[in-house]
């Protein structure tokens, strides 16, 4: 036996999984950044840190920390490729059909329009040109300088939002049950 598989076995897990995340930093990074965009390599190190952190108790073999730490690195590449394809697939099956959370017709009514200004700069933005200007998800991306997925994420959790501040605010939600929301009595939400 080395000693350096001497010295890991007597170490705690989770000081071995660190310490070895801190040595190969620069390598993991130039891993992953060598695999997927630079948008996403941010999320997969980070998540992969944790993950690792979070599992240490089931490492096996000290000594293959390291390659460890890859396979846990390389797995949430592909879990990203296979996000990737199924957006994508989204993407070009339901681009541009709101789900009713935002203004489903023409003219969305005054209560979605003002809660939809109260959400995040980023998510009023995605609903503002895809829900009420009517643009395809993919130039609302450009106009935002996102990516397609990226936006197409960004419009999910954005119409998500929106139905839960119309239902906390309004007591509806979403824009298609106006005509029930207490807002019409209280005019908090005229235009």
């Amino acid at each position: 036996m080395t000693h350096s598989v001497a010295r890991h076995e007597r170490r705690a897990p989770r000081d071995v999984v660190a310490d070895a995340l801190r040595d190969e930093r620069s390598n993991l990074e130039a891993f992953v950044a060598a695999r997927v965009r630079r948008d996403e390599a941010d999320d997969i190190l980070q998540l992969a840190a944790l993950r690792a952190m979070e599992r240490a108790d089931a490492l096996d073999d000290p000594a293959r920390v390291v390659a460890w730490l890859y396979r846990i690195h390389r797995n949430l590449i592909i879990d990203t490729y296979r996000q990737r394809a199924r957006e994508q697939r989204y993407v070009e099956t339901v681009d541009e059909v709101p789900d009713g959370a935002a203004a489903s017709a023409d003219d969305p009514c005054d209560c979605s329009v003002a809660q939809a200004k109260r959400l995040t700069p980023n998510y009023a933005a995605i609903l503002s040109l895809v829900d009420s200007d009517g643009l395809r998800l993919s130039e609302a991306a450009h106009r935002l300088q996102v990516t397609v997925n990226n936006a197409t994420v960004r419009l999910h959790r954005a119409r998500k939002a929106l139905r839960q501040a119309m239902l906390e605010h309004c007591g509806v939600r979403d824009s298609d049950d106006c005509a029930d929301c207490r807002c019409v009595y209280d005019a908090c939400c005229a235009a």
